[in-house]
């Protein structure tokens, strides 16, 4: 499996969110180009998951792709496109990360602790902004024009979220699918300058039934065709068409809580994601796991720039996977639903790692 590096330079959703924050008349001083708008009004769609073989899979030809950033997963990508930042410089990296404040894994969206299922459970201990300081949303920062966000009920006023695409100044929600695109309507009806909408179906039926499958290709195909017709009918706006990450089909999960051996030569739980593992370690686990997991490609402190944009001390070494496996480690007893899960994502191949970008009346 070839690996698909983020390209921070030119061609990568950090570069578009450098360009939309320009739109929006907020100034970031970016790294490389900005991918940048025409338009004087803007819908940004976010399709959690559709990467872009996904798409070319369902029958959809686009013709202009981008790179994600890494970890390919929801949690960094989407504060990279809210902050103009690269992973590095915000420090939301992966679906679970290591917060040295707290001195604890922690679930970055859900903001609150592996172990516990409550959203924001952590936030009568600490806020999100006291955890993660460097996280500054460029909405927060837009003057003159009216923005709104569409997504579904239940995300808004989280931490996560207002720490994000929260700070537009109004956030509307829908409780079904179809309520979604009626909102969306809505919203373009109110005559905002910069609408968001963000849709998850087709990320939770991937990661149940596997990106490869004809449910997901359905549900792409609806989706992208009623985008498609709404950009038609509100020439007004330009659409920008695009996803977090896609996905690779799983065919087994590997389960690092069975490796004693593993385990006792980390100083921390392995996290991050199932194909984008943090590790913290005294040892050389670079010729350690070599011998150990082939398949993972080990990366030290000194290769973490190309990774995440800039070199740190998030943790001694990644590890991605160059198979078609994920990598788990679980931290309840119990967590039997995420080992059923087929399709993951947060590496580096290149379903994980392209993304569609769809400009219409661009």
């Amino acid at each position: 499996m070839e690996f698909v590096y983020p390209d921070y330079s030119s061609r990568s959703i950090y570069n578009l969110a450098c360009g939309i924050a320009e739109f929006l008349g907020v100034n970031r001083q970016c790294k490389g180009n900005k991918i940048g708008i025409t338009g004087k009004r803007l819908v940004l769609a976010l399709i959690d998951g559709m990467g872009y073989k996904m798409m070319e899979k369902a029958g959809i030809n686009v013709d202009t792709y981008i790179t994600t950033v890494f970890p390919s997963t929801t949690a960094t990508v989407i504060t990279t496109l809210f902050t103009a930042q690269l992973p590095g410089e915000h420090g939301i990296l992966g679906y679970t990360t290591y917060s040295k404040k707290l001195g604890s894994v922690i679930n970055t969206l859900k903001y609150t602790y592996p172990l516990i299922d409550s959203r924001d459970s952590i936030s009568s201990q600490v806020k999100y902004s006291t955890l993660f300081p460097e996280v500054k949303s460029y909405l927060a920062e837009v003057t003159d024009k009216n923005t709104a966000g569409v997504i579904p009920k239940g995300l808004n006023d989280t931490e996560f979220t207002n720490m994000t695409h929260g700070k537009v100044k109004v956030t509307k929600t829908y409780s079904t699918y179809f309520d979604a695109f009626y909102e969306l309507n809505n919203a373009l009806n109110e005559n905002y300058d910069f609408v968001y909408f963000y849709i998850p179906d087709v990320d939770t039926l991937a990661h149940k039934h596997g990106p490869n499958t004809e449910v997901v290709k359905e549900a792409i195909k609806d989706i992208y065709g009623r985008l498609s017709k709404l950009a038609a009918l509100r020439r007004e706006y330009e659409f920008v068409i695009i996803a977090d990450h896609g996905h690779v089909q799983t065919r087994d999960h590997v389960i690092f809580n069975n490796d004693t051996e593993f385990l006792n030569i980390l100083d921390l739980p392995p996290y991050g994601d199932s194909r984008a593992i943090f590790l913290h370690s005294k040892y050389d686990l670079k010729t350690y796991l070599y011998s150990k997991y082939p398949s993972l490609k080990v990366f030290p402190r000194n290769e973490f720039e190309k990774l995440l944009g800039k070199e740190g001390s998030y943790a001694d070494f990644i590890a991605v996977p160059d198979d078609d496996k994920a990598y788990v480690y679980l931290f309840k007893q119990q967590q039997d639903d995420y080992t059923k899960l087929i399709g993951h994502h947060g590496g580096l191949s290149e379903d994980e790692m392209k993304i569609p970008l769809v400009i219409m009346n661009g």
